[in-house]
Formats: C-alpha cells, sequence, structure tokens
C-alpha cells in the first residue's frame, strides 16, 4: 500500500512539473482578415529572428470571446497574449486571467513612459487608464480608433446638389452635423440616389451607448450596474436609432443579417455615409474606391453640451494570461510588440497605434498616400480632444448587455408601433432583463 501511495505521489509531482514547465514558444490568440493575420505573423517572424523566441499565431474561428473562455481551459493551447476589450476586462478581473503588468512597468521590463522613466518608448493615451485596477496596469492598448466617425461619399453630394440647387447641401468639411441635419441629409441623399443613405449594422448598441454619453447623460444608474431606463439621454439615443431604421424619413436598412456590410457598401457607392474609425481605410480598401470620401466627427444630439465627442467602442488591448508558462517571455513580446511590432499596421492605416509617439511621427501623419495621412491628421485630433471610452456595466459582459437590446429590439423594429410608450416599455423590459442577470 505504501509503495502505491509512492507510485502515485510520483506520479502527481511528475504532473505539476510538466504542467509548470516553460514552452519554447509564445501562443498569440488574435482575430482579424487575412491582411491582419498575414501581418502579425509578419510581426512574429521579426521578433523571432530577434529574440530566437517563437510565437505562434492562432487565429479565432467563431466568437473570439466564447472561444477564449474555452481556450483559457487547455493545457496545450491556452493563449499566452490575447485581446481583450473593455466590455470584457471586468469578466477577464474577476476570473484572475490577467497578468498584472505594474511590476513589469516598474522594472522596465516593459518600457512604458512614467514619472520614473521619462525615456520610455511607449506613450500610452490617456484612454488606457481604463484598464487600470487600483492603479496597475493589466492591459496595454494595442491600437483604438474614434469608432464612429462619419465617412461620406463627396460625389454622392455634388451630384444631388447639381440636380437640386435650391437645396443645396452645405460643405461639410470640418462640420460636426446635429442628429437631425443628418437624419435629413441621410435620408435626402438616400432617395436621389434610390438606395439607402446610411447603415447601422457595425456594433449598433455601442454605437447607440455613444449617442448616450453624447447627450450627457448615462446608460447606466449611478451605480454603474442597472439600466438607466428613465433618463431622457437613453430614451431620445434609442429613439434616434430606432427612427433611422422605421421612421417617416429613414435612411438605413433595420438591422440584421444582411448579403452585405456598411465597409463594403461604402466602397461600392450603395451608401453615402458610413460609420467607422479609421482601420476601415485600409481594411475595406477605401484608398481605392472611385470617389472622393470625406471625414468628419460623429453628428451630435440637436442639444449636446457638446462641441464634439466621439467614443471608443473597444480600445482593443493586450492581455497576458496569467496563468501563462513564459511570463517573462510574453512581457518582452508585449513590449517588442508596442514599441516596433505595430509599426508597419498603423504606417499602412489599421489603426490608431497604442504608442503615442508613433501616431506623432511624420511617417504616421505625413505618409506618402496624402489621403490617408489626412485621415491619420483627423482621428489623432479626435483622440487628443474628444474621444471617450465607452461606459460599460461593471458587473455584466458587454456581450450579455448586447443580447439583451438584440432580444427587444429585434422584435420591436419588426412589429414596429410608432409610439412613446411602445418604446419605453421596450426600455423597461431591458431594465428588468439586465437586473435579473445581477
Amino acid at each position: 500500500m505504501k509503495k502505491l501511495q509512492l507510485i502515485v505521489l510520483s506520479l502527481l509531482l511528475l504532473g505539476c512539473q510538466n504542467n509548470s514547465k516553460k514552452r519554447d514558444y509564445i501562443i498569440f490568440y488574435v482575430w482579424g482578415n487575412t491582411v491582419e493575420i498575414s501581418a502579425y505573423e509578419k510581426m512574429a517572424k521579426n521578433y523571432q529572428e530577434l529574440s530566437g523566441m517563437e510565437v505562434r499565431i492562432q487565429p479565432a474561428t467563431g466568437n473570439y470571446y466564447d472561444n477564449l473562455n474555452i481556450l483559457f481551459s487547455s493545457k496545450t493551447n491556452s493563449p499566452d497574449i490575447f485581446f481583450t476589450e473593455l466590455g470584457q476586462f471586468n469578466e477577464q478581473i474577476d476570473g484572475d486571467k490577467l497578468l498584472n503588468l505594474q511590476p513589469y512597468i516598474e522594472s522596465k521590463a516593459l518600457d512604458i513612459k512614467t514619472d520614473n522613466n521619462l525615456d520610455g518608448s511607449i506613450e500610452l493615451w490617456d484612454v488606457n487608464n481604463s484598464y487600470k485596477v487600483n492603479g496597475d496596469y493589466y492591459v496595454i492598448i494595442k491600437d483604438w480608433s474614434p469608432d464612429f466617425m462619419l465617412w461620406y461619399n463627396k460625389n454622392h453630394l455634388q451630384e444631388y446638389n447639381q440636380a437640386n440647387p435650391n437645396l443645396a447641401i452645405p460643405d461639410l468639411t470640418g462640420r460636426t452635423l446635429t442628429w437631425s441635419e443628418f437624419a435629413d441629409i441621410s435620408y435626402r441623399v438616400g432617395e436621389f440616389k434610390n438606395q439607402y443613405g446610411t447603415m447601422l449594422d457595425r456594433v449598433p448598441y455601442k454605437h447607440v451607448m455613444q449617442w448616450v454619453q453624447q447627450t450627457g447623460d448615462s446608460i447606466w444608474e449611478e451605480d454603474n450596474i442597472n439600466f438607466n431606463k428613465n433618463a431622457s439621454g437613453v430614451f431620445n439615443s434609442f429613439k434616434y436609432f430606432v427612427e433611422l431604421q422605421k421612421g417617416t424619413k429613414a435612411s438605413a436598412p433595420v438591422i440584421g443579417p444582411s448579403g452585405i456590410g456598411s465597409g463594403e457598401a461604402f466602397a461600392n457607392g450603395n451608401i453615402s455615409f458610413a460609420f467607422f474609425g479609421n482601420w476601415a481605410y485600409s481594411s475595406f480598401d477605401w484608398g481605392s474606391v472611385g470617389f472622393e470620401m470625406g471625414l468628419i466627427p460623429p453628428p451630435l444630439p440637436d442639444n449636446s453640451p457638446y462641441s464634439n465627442y466621439a467614443c471608443s467602442a473597444a480600445m482593443v488591448g493586450l492581455g497576458i494570461n496569467s496563468a501563462s508558462p513564459v511570463k517573462e517571455e510574453t512581457v518582452d513580446f508585449l513590449n517588442y510588440y508596442n514599441k516596433e511590432g505595430i509599426k508597419e499596421m498603423a504606417f499602412k492605416g489599421f489603426n490608431l497605434p497604442g504608442n503615442k509617439k508613433i501616431a506623432s511621427q511624420d511617417e504616421y501623419l505625413y505618409p506618402e498616400d496624402s489621403k490617408l495621412g489626412e485621415i491619420n491628421r483627423i482621428v489623432v485630433e479626435a483622440a487628443e480632444n474628444y474621444c471617450y471610452e465607452i461606459k460599460y456595466n461593471k458587473l455584466i459582459p458587454q456581450t450579455t448587455i448586447e443580447e439583451i437590446f438584440g432580444k427587444y429590439f429585434s422584435s420591436y423594429l419588426a412589429n414596429y408601433i410608432n409610439t412613446d410608450q411602445a418604446l419605453q416599455n421596450v426600455l423597461n423590459n431591458i431594465y428588468n432583463d439586465i437586473k435579473n442577470e445581477l
């Protein structure tokens, strides 16, 4: 019996040794189109040549965060470094999935500019403070953008003005439209072109959350948990959302499965206005479209207290698995990513780099593609002056919140009743469902 116990103990110890044994590679779990995946693979290759450490790119299939939660339990494929967003951050902190990066910042293994490291090669944007817990960083933003800037097809507006000189739309360059102005212009141009003026297909409920913040209200009550169903800003934002799709001057199709998204539709000239961050320019190859485009700040509520207000929906960051067997090596890769690795993607216009120093370089602000340079400068101005993080629920993951929004608004839009009470009933139901999640 004693001999058997020793054998069992030996096997247990061997298992512990195997589980804690360092790997000779880093697993980097990513999402992206083929161009982006290729860029990550090139970055990994460059890092391996520099450091000798292999980085294996693991592209997501299916829902990124559902699969990430499954992968956390894997003994062989659990990622060492992964993407995260504010809408998932609290859940990952509560689950102890994220490595505290503060000790590595203080030791300068992560060469981030701080009061104690003024020469740090990585300068974080102020919005990165949203990824702090008790003063410590747990996530470093890889790239980000004011996500609902307004792109417009200048050719469509010129065509409309030539055909309607008495109703000409003023030049939009440098302007910030009101909600009512945008709804009117989008409807008129769409009617003229015999197509939709815009689409609200991309993360629509995060878009609505930006609208709520633009009113000066909060989508959450003071506890940052319960849905603020009685706030006028919440009601008016959802009403605007509905009216753009179902109102008398609706200019957007009802959100739902479609054969083409707004990025492709804008590139093809099928819509005149699109809401995106600067990453769309490269991701949808807008640099090769056959028309002139403009970019201006997001439209504001007619009585907004702000002169400009944009939100970043994701502020996608890089987190390191707290259970990684190669923590120090992964920290070094994270340092490389934000210091050097992200440059090529940033200079091609994929997004605003998380390292502010890169975004201030002439190669980013004044690239050979003059249109890309103009876009980058507009976005940097927005990031520095009027872009804020979306305020997510403190306890409930954003995926759950959006499921609840979608559940009720899909039904409401399909069975539309144009009364304030009908909309308020939807908001009341959302309040109850969110409360039941607690």
